[in-house]
């Protein structure tokens, strides 16, 4: 008998082919917690912070044993009543789910990063790539959905929720230097995060880049001008150091974009004749920004007022038979 445990998702068992009904929403959360840190003792008031907060009843210990009661008789119905679980175990303060490395999502997820990172340290960017994709595929949400709200916020699951989004920078880096083949593979899972983290400029900047290297240069803009804005009226601040590098690494392919099409066609690329490169970069994507460094000096001020008090004293000092100040 084969039992599977999903929770890079919805919290999900399997006996077989079989798909078991966790039961009541707090003993689901048991489960999704013990998931969390499969193979590692989780301590009974942690169990009981994370299903109860802060202000916990008296009874919430013994609420925390009937739940794992029921557990253990939903992953084996045929345990006698104070026979030993294989899959629930006591020790340590706390409890501890036991599940093999195949039998529980997350641990797969993790085992294919580890496989991911072998191969970009060997120089296989391709491969490590192939790795990650794997990976982010046995996600079906983010991390436990489905379980109440204020118990998803503890620290296990938002933990998860950054392993998730470390996995996709990662893709993403190794895949603009693998190639645009494994980009355009990557593109829907870093528009998801991208979508899900609006003012993290990480995924921001990577996706900027990926669309870029995908043929989505105008798509590529707008983001960066969304982005930008969001950041304008949300946070108040500018786009940070990555985000500008990220920028100005598509307004540099559009430019070069520009130039082997004028040197195909046969027309001049010399900036005196096409008007320079951020002339060039503007006209090879319409939808480009170009920020034009000032190189004058500020206008000369109308009105100069507010030095009535100091005009006698000044003119004191200028000698009388020329009327002008010495130099």
């Amino acid at each position: 008998m084969c039992t599977r445990f999903a929770v890079l998702g919805p919290v999900r068992v399997w006996r077989d082919d079989t798909e078991l009904v966790l039961g009541p929403p707090k003993q689901r959360a048991l489960l999704a917690l013990l998931l969390t840190e499969a193979g590692q003792p989780v301590a009974v008031h942690e169990i009981v912070d994370a299903l109860r907060g802060l202000d916990p009843p008296d009874t919430a210990v013994n609420v925390v044993h009937r739940h794992i009661g029921a557990l253990r008789r939903l992953l084996e119905p045929d345990l006698p009543a104070r026979g030993e679980s294989r899959w629930l175990v006591r020790g340590s303060g706390g409890y501890r789910l036991e599940v093999e490395p195949d039998g529980l999502d997350l641990l797969r997820f993790r085992a294919l990063r580890q496989e991911a990172e072998r191969a970009a340290h060997g120089g296989d960017a391709a491969a490590a790539t192939e790795y990650l994709i794997e990976a982010l595929a046995l996600w079906r949400g983010p991390a436990a959905s489905g379980i109440a709200p204020e118990v998803r916020s503890y620290p296990a699951f938002t933990a998860l929720d950054g392993e998730h989004l470390t996995a996709v920078k990662e893709a993403a880096e190794l895949a603009l230097e693998a190639g645009p083949g494994l980009g355009a593979r990557i593109l829907v899972t870093l528009r998801q995060a991208a979508a899900q983290h609006p003012l993290d400029e990480a995924p921001q900047a990577r996706l900027i880049l990926m669309l870029a290297a995908t043929g989505h240069q105008a798509e590529a803009m707008d983001v960066h001008r969304s982005v930008r804005t969001r950041l304008g009226e949300e946070l108040g601040v500018q786009p940070g150091p990555e985000l500008q590098a990220a920028h100005q690494r598509v307004l540099g392919r559009a430019y070069a974009l520009r130039a082997g099409k004028q040197v195909a066609s046969g027309e001049s690329t010399d900036p005196d004749q096409s008007g320079g490169g951020a002339a060039d970069a503007a006209k090879a994507q319409p939808n480009t920004v170009v920020m034009v460094r000032p190189a004058q000096l500020p206008v000369a001020l109308r009105a100069f007022t507010g030095r009535r008090m100091n005009s006698p004293t000044s003119k004191s000092c200028c000698p009388r038979s020329k009327g002008q100040c010495p130099r």
